[in-house]
Order: C-alpha cells, then sequence, then structure tokens
C-alpha cells in the first residue's frame, strides 16, 4: 500500500467515516486501474469525441408524440407561466430547453450534466463502489437505471436480483448520494407520512427515485418555474408510476397547504437563479411553515463557508431572514478522494426554521 501514489491510498478514518469504510474504500481504489485513474486526475475525456446531447435510447413510439414543443399543454403552461413572481431564472431563458431536450430529457443537458461535467465512465465506477459502503438503505438493490430518455448509463461488475448486469448513472447516484444523507441527518425513511417539496424539481428525478425507495412518503411535489419542466416532470412521473408523487402548478399552488410538508428539496437550482427568484421560494417554504430546507448549489470552492448562487452571491442572510438557519453541512462524499474525484463533487446544506429548531 506505501508504493501506491497518494491519490490512490485510502484515506484515514475521519468524522463519518469509519475504519471499516476506510479500509473498503481503500480496495475500491485499488481496483480501478492506473490507467482508469489517471484519467480521472488528468481530466482526459477521449470518450468525448464522438459525444452527443443523448444516448438516442429509450424512446417509445408515445412520447414522440407528446414530448414535442408544439404539444397544447406545453403552450398553454408558457403562456401562464409568463411574468409571474419567482419566474424565468437568468439562466433558464426562453429556449434554453431545446425540442431534443424536451424528448431525451434525461440526456446530457440543462437538467443533468452528465459528460459536460466531465464525468468519466471511470468517475461513474468509483462513485458506485464508494456508495456501496456506505448504502445503509440499500437503495442501490432497490432503485435501478432502464436508460430511458436519452441518459447516459455506464455498466457495473455486479449484476442485479434478477442476474443481469447493473447499470448506473448520475441520475442514479445522484439520488442515492442526496437520499443517504438525508437519512443521516433527519432519518426521512422513519417518518410516517412524510410530505416533501422539491422547489427546482426539473423533470422528477429526485421524486421518482424516493418513492421508490421510501413507502413512508406521504406525498412528493414538486414545482418549478420553468413551464417546460411542469410540462415535462408530470409526463414522466405518470410514465413511471409514480403515484405519490404530484405535481403543482406555478400559478395553481393550492396542493400545498401551510404547516403539513416536512422538508424543502432544491437541488442544483438556487445557484441558477436572480436572488429575487431565491427569496420569492425561501419567503414560501416560510409561509408553508416547513421545517427543514435541504440545499445543494453547484460546485464552489468556499464549501462550508458560504451557500453561493453563480453570481458569487451568498443567500445565507436571505435565508436567516425567513427564520432558515444552518443546522448541517458537509461535502457530498465524507471520502475526501471521492470528493475530490467522484460524479459531481458537491456539498450538501440543510437548514431549520428558527421556531422549530428553538422549541
Amino acid at each position: 500500500m506505501n508504493d501506491l501514489p497518494e491519490y490512490l491510498k485510502p484515506p484515514p478514518p475521519r468524522g463519518d467515516l469509519t475504519a471499516e469504510e476506510a479500509r473498503a474504500t481503500g480496495e475500491m481504489l485499488m481496483a480501478l486501474s492506473n490507467e482508469d485513474f489517471e484519467r480521472i486526475k488528468d481530466g482526459k475525456r477521449p470518450w468525448l469525441l464522438d459525444w452527443r446531447g443523448h444516448s438516442g435510447r429509450g424512446i417509445a413510439s408515445v412520447d414522440y408524440a407528446a414530448l414535442r414543443a408544439t404539444n397544447p399543454e406545453l403552450q398553454a403552461l408558457r403562456r401562464r407561466y409568463a411574468g409571474l413572481t419567482g419566474g424565468t431564472p437568468p439562466v433558464w431563458a426562453p429556449g434554453y430547453v431545446t425540442p431534443e431536450d424536451l424528448l431525451y430529457f434525461r440526456g446530457d443537458n440543462c437538467y443533468v450534466w452528465q459528460f459536460q461535467a466531465n464525468n468519466t465512465p471511470e468517475k461513474h465506477a468509483l462513485t458506485y463502489s464508494y456508495l456501496k459502503t456506505i448504502d445503509t438503505l440499500r437503495l442501490l438493490d432497490i432503485l435501478t437505471e432502464d436508460g430511458d430518455y436519452g441518459v447516459f448509463t455506464f455498466p457495473t461488475a455486479d449484476t442485479d436480483q434478477d442476474g443481469n448486469k447493473r447499470f448506473v448513472s448520475r441520475d442514479l447516484l445522484d439520488s442515492v448520494c442526496e437520499l443517504l444523507f438525508l437519512e443521516r441527518t433527519l432519518q426521512i425513511s422513519r417518518q410516517p407520512g412524510l410530505k416533501v417539496l422539491d422547489i427546482g424539481a426539473g423533470y422528477g428525478r429526485l421524486a421518482y427515485r424516493a418513492v421508490t425507495a421510501l413507502s413512508n412518503i406521504d406525498t412528493y411535489f414538486c414545482i418549478d418555474a420553468i413551464p417546460e419542466s411542469t410540462f415535462i416532470s408530470s409526463y414522466y412521473l405518470s410514465r413511471k408510476g409514480a403515484e405519490r408523487t404530484r405535481v403543482v402548478a406555478l400559478d395553481d399552488q393550492q396542493d400545498l397547504v401551510p404547516g403539513t410538508i416536512k422538508l424543502a428539496v432544491n437541488i442544483h437550482g438556487f445557484s441558477e437563479c436572480a436572488v429575487e427568484a431565491v427569496a420569492y421560494w425561501v419567503s414560501r417554504c416560510a409561509e408553508l411553515k416547513i421545517e427543514y430546507l435541504f440545499i445543494v448549489p453547484n460546485f464552489n470552492e468556499e464549501g462550508e463557508i458560504a451557500v453561493l448562487l453563480d453570481d458569487g452571491t451568498d443567500i445565507n442572510p436571505l435565508l436567516a431572514q425567513h427564520g432558515y438557519h444552518l443546522c448541517h453541512a458537509e461535502p457530498k462524499y465524507g471520502n475526501p478522494e471521492v470528493q475530490k474525484y467522484g460524479v459531481s463533487p458537491a456539498w450538501y446544506y440543510l437548514f431549520r426554521a428558527a421556531e422549530t429548531s428553538d422549541s
């Protein structure tokens, strides 16, 4: 082990990483070839020579008919959302979601960056192996990746419960990581009748994964200021049979009842908003008396020091203004090597409403 390069050596036990987890992670890192790890370390991307925005797979005939820019339902949503409070952030200008993105919405596009974020096949293998060592809910056995709607998938060395080769995607790995964080901090699997609000829910990625994995969730609400997202998530979650999800239109939020929702999440959404839009959403959380707010900003070097928008604005003061104070922060990956070389490193922040944290 002493002859290994520094970046291949297992990290010492620290914080939430036990000695056993450190040993398992060391074995995982050694299982990757030096050539694979050098690719990760140096950021080489030869597979991008043939890169397209999606895999070209996983589309049924009914999808071609529905997922088009001329769909009357989508056109109506665009008219309804125009000019509403909390509307289109700077990044998500009209036309940002292309007609091809509508059809292949799980591809490498504005919803979930895949190859664009230099997420190599080796990084997926590393991240998957790491998550296996901390998967207390056995999410990697429960959740599967079927490769639909253009998502890029990567094979693992494992097989699923039916004996088929197990594939993963950034969608799957991120969802597992986020749900495990919420289990560690809030024990979400043990809260009966749990209601969750996903702000900036995109195509419904985490909503589908959460209700598939956790039978105790009563309702998982999805809301988004982008009309294309409302349209796509409604379609996707219906097609997947995710019955305990509910897509809420920006201009019709009657289903959101104050005092009934325990947790709100925002994954890589606030970062791309104007601060005025963030203020709207945080104020809505306060109005709805939501106790916890889980935020994942786009990655920045500040770490736990600040929750930053893409323009550099620190939103901690805004959150505090509405009664939300940081109660926990940690890197996406508890292992420092995986945090450096894994799929899309980030920081996780959990805020709690002041009136509940003091009670």
